[in-house]
């Protein structure tokens, strides 16, 4: 099954907007509590802890069950790198409720510079000209722009190194699965984290 029908699976759709969902949710928490004293660093640091921590466990306990034809483990870090990226967002004063702001999740989650998401609009990489170039973009092209960083960011989740492993010595390489879901969901949180930056100092 190539990545163009697995983008058409509404199971996908609805992932992705499940994870954005959560994501903000959990990013709204961070900055209700009072603990935290606002400290937007601290809250992104501890999200990308506990989402490491989570996918180590899940990378252990569930690398081999598919779903809808995708393997488990893409399924998986589909899910929990958008909510990091939707989570880090929200915790930076980023709406990502609004219809345009998913493509900003995806391309966060991907990995993506800003510089790269502004040229693939068309637009300068500043951050109201990117809203309105996003605000612009006629249905077809938009739903275009979506499933294309969506393509890009499950063939990510699907590169990983030793993903079969767990299917072929499943007690060895489900601690390797858990590993490198950690060792991902650690490198994505940072990347979402300078991509926010450049965002934002655009």
């Amino acid at each position: 099954m190539d990545y163009n029908s697995i983008m058409e699976m509404p199971v996908i759709g609805q992932t992705i907007d499940s994870a954005i969902k959560g994501g903000n949710e959990w990013g709204k928490t961070f900055l209700n509590d009072s603990r935290w004293f606002g400290d937007q660093e601290r809250m992104a640091d501890h999200a990308i802890y506990e989402s490491t921590l989570w996918s180590v466990g899940n990378g252990i306990g569930n690398g081999l069950i598919g779903l809808a034809g995708i393997p488990s483990d893409v399924a998986i870090t589909l899910f929990s790198q958008v909510k990091l990226a939707s989570t880090l967002l929200t915790i930076h004063g980023i709406d990502v409720t609004s219809d345009y702001a998913k493509p900003l999740v995806l391309a966060a989650a991907v990995g993506i510079t800003i510089s790269e998401f502004a040229n693939k609009l068309g637009t300068q990489a500043a951050q109201k000209a990117i809203q309105r170039a996003l605000m612009a973009i006629p249905g077809k092209t938009f739903a275009q722009i979506n499933k294309v960083l969506g393509i890009k960011l499950i063939s990510k989740a699907g590169e990983r190194t030793l993903l079969n492993v767990a299917t072929v010595v499943p007690i060895i390489g489900s601690g390797v699965s858990g590993t490198i879901n950690g060792v991902m969901m650690n490198a994505c949180g940072h990347s979402v984290k300078a991509f926010i930056k450049a965002y934002q100092n655009s």
